[in-house]
């Protein structure tokens, strides 16, 4: 792919920043020092060990990962102070022609790589980095028989085996893999569509590929096929795959593994694009080639400071690791959290159910040209359009904690209504005035060119039915930092960025409300639900699991959340009155759980909450 014609964040293609390249390093001869593959003792026992070890780099980029090994070595080089430096430099220049490998896509950033490390190390001009190659990690040889030879040429096939003979495997790969989505890019970029129908294709890929596979799964599944037993696989990456359901076979393959450590930094940014920090958040992962055999260590909320300052300060970072048993680690959604016992409590399925169970969940409509269908309340009047096809709509914003505040409601157009819009005089004014921007985008050409929709439909009616129903309903904004449940009154519909809550019996409609909103269900969507960096994200399939508890006594949570419905449209109560009220609920929600309230709310639930600030 041509980086230099996409964005880096089009393309995957960041560079990653040096406190967390040296982070990652030293991460790295920690192990290499603790299981004894490397030495200290004298200039001779250095040599040897560091003789004995390679390192490779499978997306080299600007060689950040390179220079930040071969720092580490430099520096180490340095504390023998009675070696005379010609013989320091000839090791050091050994050692990099021999155990430093890499790969790169882009014949342009190989060369800067190249240039960068001389900058750095001036000791290494003249060396020969004959190990430093051009090609396409996760691009085999069999791409020639299976593409025309001009799109093989495109993608760099790269057989490992054959270009870095007689080296086989590696004892440490580590570095920082594009990351993309393969079936998008491949919309949009002919050389990903080249590489998505390679990796569909490849017998090589038959057992890993998933049609929205991220491309960043196939540089680790390549780096378990060339890591020497025992050897350290060290990356950083978008952290989506812990709970991805497309990433399955890709945990699953982890989960064999000895994970030794998986830190979570979703609590602050890393990588930026043109000087503006990226909505991506990610973890480093540090696995051994080894099958598992004891406890994984997991770190979460990590201050920035601490990587940044690693060096100075290693053993600060001791604090924020926890072990979990590596058994609950499979194919499935992992949950890396120190309260799994906990958790595994409120999922007991002899006293809990889950919420698909309980209610109806559904994403709202897709109207494709939102801004023309949806408009304030003040302008449909101001139109005069005709009442009898217009429905009230809210957006993510109107919908509070307990209600759906009315003041927010918008008026939208509902096109299915519209058997005949001659019928309908003032909206087919309207939308006739605004049909070039309802007949463009990409995807309403095509839905219109396969008659799909009318001129003046929404591009996807979804679960229309249940919009329809007239019954009172629960909404939920699909992002929110905390849990934002509110109750519908009026019939309301919205667009892809709400979810909606049907109870399959409509008596349990306060009872679900209460549930959700509770501090224990915040608890549960922290730390099993699924997170964008600090948002918590309600979609279809974390909420499907919501953990309900069974019971019939539903009545006084029932109440109580009527209370709270009452009290969140009265602007003038004191709020101690309505802090009261919910501490009610959530003392009565954790007794449904068979939770003790005051050790959940002290020992659990704060801990929790300020470790996630």
């Amino acid at each position: 792919m041509n980086n230099h014609s996409l964005s880096k964040k089009t393309t995957g293609s960041f560079y990653t920043p040096t406190y967390i390249v040296d982070f990652m390093v030293d991460r790295i001869f920690y192990y290499l020092n603790l299981e004894g593959h490397m030495s200290m003792k004298s200039f001779q026992t250095f040599k040897k060990s560091l003789n004995n070890l390679t390192f490779c780099d499978p997306s080299l980029g600007n060689g950040n990962f390179i220079i930040g090994v071969l720092k580490r070595i430099w520096n180490d080089l340095k504390t023998f102070t009675t070696i005379r430096p010609e013989n320091k430099n000839a090791f050091f220049r050994n050692f990099f022609e021999h155990n430093i490998y890499g790969i790169e896509l882009n014949p342009k950033a190989l060369e800067e790589c190249k240039e960068k490390i001389i900058f750095f190390f001036p000791i290494l001009y003249n060396c020969s980095p004959d190990n430093l190659k051009i090609g396409n990690s996760i691009v085999d040889t069999d791409s020639i028989e299976i593409l025309a030879p001009e799109d093989a040429e495109k993608i760099r096939s790269f057989n490992w085996i054959e270009q870095f003979k007689p080296r086989t495997t590696f004892d440490v790969i580590i570095g920082n893999p594009p990351y993309y989505n393969l079936k998008k890019m491949a919309l949009i970029d002919q050389n990903a569509k080249i590489l998505f129908h390679y990796l569909k294709t490849s017998n090589i890929w038959s057992d890993y590929h998933r049609s929205s596979s991220d491309i960043y799964y196939y540089f680790i599944f390549q780096a378990f096929k060339y890591l020497s037993d025992g050897g350290l696989l060290s990356f950083i990456l978008p952290n989506y795959w812990i709970e991805n359901k497309y990433a399955d076979i890709l945990r699953e393959k982890i989960s064999e593994k000895q994970i030794l450590e998986l830190l979570d930094l979703s609590n602050f940014k890393i990588f930026k694009d043109n000087s503006r920090w990226l909505n991506i958040t990610n973890c480093i992962t540090l696995i051994q080639n080894s099958s598992p055999t004891h406890e994984v260590k997991i770190a979460r909320n990590i201050p920035k400071m601490i990587l940044e300052n690693y060096k100075k300060e290693k053993n600060s970072i001791d604090r924020y690791f926890f072990e979990i048993e590596h058994t609950n680690l499979n194919k499935e959604k992992w949950i890396l959290s120190p309260n799994l016992p906990f958790l595994k409590k409120l999922e007991d399925k002899g006293r809990i159910t889950t919420l698909d169970s309980e209610a109806k969940i559904f994403q709202g409509m897709s109207p494709g040209v939102k801004d023309i269908f949806v408009m304030s309340q003040s302008k449909a009047r101001e139109l005069m359009l005709e009442k009898d096809v217009l429905v009230p709509f809210i957006t993510n914003s109107g919908i509070k904690r307990w209600i759906i505040d009315t003041n927010s409601l918008k008026a939208a157009i509902l096109p299915s209504q519209i058997s005949d819009l001659n019928n309908y005089p003032n909206v087919k004014n309207y939308l006739e005035h605004n049909c070039e921007k309802l007949l463009a985008g990409p995807d309403r050409e095509r839905l219109l060119l396969k008659e799909k929709i009318r001129w003046f439909d929404y591009s996807v009616y979804r679960n229309l039915e249940a919009f329809n129903n007239n019954k009172e309903k629960i909404m939920v904004p699909y992002r929110s930092l905390t849990p934002r449940f509110g109750l519908d009154e009026n019939c309301t519909f919205g667009a892809t960025d709400i979810y909606a809550i049907l109870p399959k019996n409509h008596d349990d409609l306060h009872f679900l409300l209460g549930i959700l909103n509770s501090e224990i269900v915040h608890f549960w969507y922290t730390e099993a639900g699924k997170r964008k960096g600090k948002m918590l994200e309600f979609f279809s399939d974390p909420l499907k699991n919501v953990p309900i508890p069974k019971t019939d006594e539903k009545k006084t949570l029932s109440a109580i959340v009527k209370d709270l419905i009452r009290a969140s449209k009265n602007s003038s109560l004191n709020k101690k009155c309505f802090s009261n009220l919910e501490e009610e609920l959530n003392i009565e929600v954790a007794r449904l759980y068979g939770v003790d309230y005051t050790y959940f709310r002290n020992k659990i639930f704060f801990k929790s909450n300020n470790s996630n600030k």
